[in-house]
């Protein structure tokens, strides 16, 4: 079982579930009595976790360089126990999906296409693929805000998410630069360099925090969300630029965009409420 959850990546598959679970609470639903809500969100669960397996196949190579951990890889599971993993929660994302109703499922089949063709081809495609998963991540708040016939409210939501993990993606293949360049896949990282790297980063980061205090100053978001943005966002933005400056910890950076998304979604949040 602990080979499965490393597969689904689940820390990813958690925050897939609260994407959704935050988009229905922006459009003003009671989630405690929307079972097509928890549909969605358990939907949105299995793809993602199957999106994370169907990568791992692509990337064997590619890991066995730069993650030799992971549960392929590293033996504990075998390519056809990936595969029917990748099959059966992908599937089953998309028959849940289908049930709450018919832009979710269209939602959903568009995901599942995305993530299939990041780890089939995009991803060796310099830009594209960190393109991809990012607008798979802002898909989710879509798919959320759909499971309820409402996608007005959740546009800033989207955004935030498709530009946080946009930065994240262009960190994450700095920090496996090394990989990447002997198997042959371009990445801005092995094309121009990880110095590059970091100062795209950080440009998008500032960008990033200037569009949470414009959509304070337009109104779009009230004064709760900038108090938590200010709490949490700011100073992890702030610390995620020395890290990328000072040190070349892509790592450590990387790990700060994920606790700035999650983040995101608690300021989102209390925005609302």
């Amino acid at each position: 079982m602990a080979a499965y959850l490393k597969l689904a990546r689940i820390g990813n598959v958690v925050i897939a579930f609260l994407s959704v679970e935050v988009a229905s609470i922006l459009c003003g639903i009671d989630i405690g009595r929307s079972l097509p809500v928890f549909a969605a969100a358990l939907a949105a669960s299995l793809i993602t976790a199957g999106g994370n397996a169907v990568n791992d196949l692509f990337d064997v190579d590619i890991d066995t360089i730069n993650r030799p951990q992971r549960p392929i890889v590293s033996g504990k599971l075998t390519t056809r126990q990936a595969a029917n993993f990748y099959i059966i929660t992908t599937l089953s994302g998309l028959v849940i999906s289908a049930a709450v109703n018919v832009w979710t499922l269209s939602i959903a089949l568009a995901a599942g296409v995305l993530v299939f063709m990041y780890s089939f081809k995009f991803k060796r495609v310099i830009f594209l693929g960190n393109f991809v998963v990012a607008a798979v991540t802002g898909l989710a708040f879509l798919y959320g805000g759909a499971a309820v016939g409402d996608i007005r409210d959740v546009y800033p939501a989207a955004a935030f998410a498709f530009l946080a993990n946009l930065i994240r993606e262009i960190i994450k293949d700095a920090e496996d630069v090394k990989g990447d360049g002997e198997i042959g896949v371009r990445t801005i990282a092995t094309r121009y360099g990880t110095r590059t790297s970091a100062w795209l980063s950080i440009i998008l980061t500032v960008i990033l925090l200037i569009v949470a205090w414009g959509a304070f100053q337009l109104g779009i978001l009230p004064i709760q969300f900038l108090t938590v943005c200010g709490l949490t966002i700011f100073p992890i933005g702030i610390y995620i630029t020395y890290l990328l400056i000072m040190r070349d910890d892509f790592s450590e950076a990387s790990f700060g965009y994920k606790l700035m998304m999650i983040f995101g979604l608690v300021a989102l949040i209390v925005g609302k409420v």
